[in-house]
């Protein structure tokens, strides 16, 4: 069962990428990449904002693991982008 904060919590981060998405779609940038890397923004920003400050609830503990398969993805998206701008200049 969901507590208010969490369904608050994740309409915030509904709300986040769906304002990604229709923002890059009127730029004409819609690539998944780019809606990955606006969804994980959005994920560690609304994670690090709403934070308690005294205590942590059970559910909060859970978001480790997606915030950390987030960024070893977010990772690997910069090293390869930055591979292909270093191979590119040679």
């Amino acid at each position: 069962m969901t507590t208010p904060r969490q369904r608050r919590f994740l309409y915030a981060h509904v709300s986040w990428t769906l304002l990604g998405i229709a923002l890059l779609a009127t730029v004409g940038a819609l690539t998944l990449e780019y809606v990955f890397v606006c969804s994980f923004v959005g994920l560690v920003l609304l994670t690090a904002l709403t934070g308690p400050v005294h205590a942590t609830p059970h559910w909060r503990t859970r978001l480790r693991w997606p915030l950390m398969v987030g960024a070893v993805v977010f990772v690997a998206l910069v090293a390869l982008r930055t591979l292909e701008k270093f191979i590119a200049s040679l």
